[in-house]
């Protein structure tokens, strides 16, 4: 990465997307996003957010839900190509989907990942949208590692797996869950949040209320 970028994303990804880096700033602030979109040729009226509460629950929104937070979930998925929907984090993971008509955005930390927010949203492109998995292109973006992210030992019965040095590998766990929903085209960024401290807001590394945002045009 270049030490000036404001914002990242994965080239093989072809979907419009990004994320942003500490250079852009706390995006949770709204003149800095409102800036920041239109830097970008974004219409911030269009941005559609969440009130995330580690869920694993996800909402469709429409045209009347611009400019607004969702409460009460911690997924979005829209038809209309208008909407722009965006995730904040500081660790948890970033999940971008879309099959280039319907678009998913997924705010996932270990609770909603537990509690299946990645199978929700699967389920819903698939039984209401008639999505084949395979269809479903997905955008990984920059999450805390297993480098970084110790955790105690009731992580191996809350994923039935073995920790390596108590550390738990979200990566892991995320491509699990898509590989066995039947989505086969992953593009990771791999990068760690908590590592990567000229880049990212950490919520592990120093507690930050600061927030970077992905999102999905």
């Amino acid at each position: 990465m270049n030490t000036r970028e404001k914002f990242i994303f994965h080239k093989n990804f072809k979907y419009r997307h990004f994320t942003s880096t500490i250079l852009a700033g706390n995006l949770k602030d709204k003149t800095l996003r409102d800036n920041f979109l239109i830097s970008q040729n974004l219409n911030p009226a269009n941005l559609v957010l969440v009130n995330q509460v580690h869920s694993s629950d996800v909402k469709i929104v429409e045209k009347y839900n611009c400019g607004n937070f969702i409460d009460n979930c911690d997924g979005l998925i829209t038809t209309d190509k208008s909407i722009i929907l965006g995730i904040f984090t500081a660790d948890c993971v970033p999940l971008l989907m879309t099959n280039g008509i319907v678009k998913t955005a997924i705010h996932a930390g270990w609770r909603g990942i537990h509690s299946g927010i990645i199978e929700n949203a699967v389920g819903i492109l698939n039984n209401k949208f008639s999505i084949n998995p395979k269809d479903i292109e997905v955008y990984v973006g920059p999450h805390i590692h297993s480098c970084c992210y110790e955790v105690s030992r009731d992580f191996e019965n809350i994923f039935n797996l073995k920790l390596k040095n108590n550390r738990l590998d979200l990566s892991e766990v995320v491509f699990s869950k898509l590989k066995k929903l039947g989505i086969v085209n992953i593009f990771d960024m791999n990068l760690c949040t908590c590592c990567q401290n000229n880049y990212f807001f950490s919520y592990r590394r120093n507690k930050t209320s600061d927030r970077i945002l992905s999102l999905l045009a």
